[in-house]
């Protein structure tokens, strides 16, 4: 049975399915626009739902270094 997956790859993030061992893409299609959009948009209901002006997700690297991922909600600084 094919698996449904999503991979970040050089040129972009894809989803499909991929065979029963996922070594091999079936069908993909790059959905990177809609993930960053759909990241975009939980994060900033988790700022609204906490009543916090940013929200976002921490990770450690086998290096020891972070990748921090942040949504920042700001007024409009043309105002």
């Amino acid at each position: 049975m094919a698996e449904y997956h999503v991979f970040a790859g050089a040129f972009g993030i894809y989803a499909g399915k991929t065979n029963k061992n996922s070594t091999e893409w079936l069908d993909k299609s790059d959905v990177t626009e809609e993930c960053f959009h759909a990241v975009r948009d939980y994060l900033a209901m988790e700022c609204e739902q906490k009543n916090q002006d940013c929200a976002g997700f921490l990770w450690k690297r086998k290096d020891g270094k972070f990748v921090e991922l942040l949504v920042r909600i700001k007024e409009d600084e043309n105002k």
